[in-house]
């Protein structure tokens, strides 16, 4: 199976993704799909037709984000151009992948809900997620409000959630709910 790991920014995807490679089990991240994807001289030409953010055949990252995090139809734009080929090398990924296969997706949307057989959703108090980001990368509290707002609805990614992890404790606690999770993924799995 194809399992999504979703939920808003600094909510603990990434945490949980670690707990669950600890598990055995193999995951694999969007983010770093998309990293891999976006060197590339196609993708860099496709992102300068639509944005003002190439240069030297580089992606100015951060001015991208300003514009895209600011603009949910220029966030739509960004993923119709970027999520085919992150979907198109994901899937190549689960083809040579024996068992299931975790995948966090920081922009998950309800379109995407049908490429993965089951959903976990990983949420928090939302104060608690502005201060993890705020200390684990130095953005700003605006910059992350804006982030947030532009993800999809906590509410919204509940309703195709199939497992939801409240991360609202302390690491045993929350290591002990992915368990959980896993237990009964790889029952129904057999």
């Amino acid at each position: 199976m194809k399992i999504a790991v979703i939920g808003g920014i600094g909510s603990g995807k990434s945490y949980v993704l670690n707990l669950i490679a600890g598990f055995g089990e193999r995951v694999c991240d969007c983010d770093a799909i998309y990293k891999e994807i976006s060197v590339t001289d196609d993708y860099v030409k496709s992102i300068a037709k639509v944005f003002d953010v190439v240069k030297d055949g580089v992606i100015d990252r951060k001015k991208l984000a300003g514009i895209v995090f600011s603009d949910r139809e220029k966030l739509k734009l960004l993923n119709s151009v970027a999520h085919p080929l992150v979907f198109k090398k994901l899937d190549k990924i689960y083809a040579e992948c024996k068992g299931n296969l975790y995948v966090e997706v920081s922009a998950f949307d309800k379109a995407m809900s049908d490429k993965f057989d089951k959903i976990i959703l990983v949420y928090g108090d939302k104060e608690v997620r502005i201060e993890r980001v705020i200390d684990r990368s130095g953005y700003d509290r605006e910059y992350i409000e804006n982030v947030m707002r532009e993800q999809a609805a906590i509410e919204e990614m509940k309703n195709f959630a199939d497992y939801i992890i409240v991360n609202d404790s302390d690491k045993e606690n929350l290591r002990e709910k992915v368990k959980a999770v896993l237990d009964d993924i790889n029952k129904t799995d057999k």
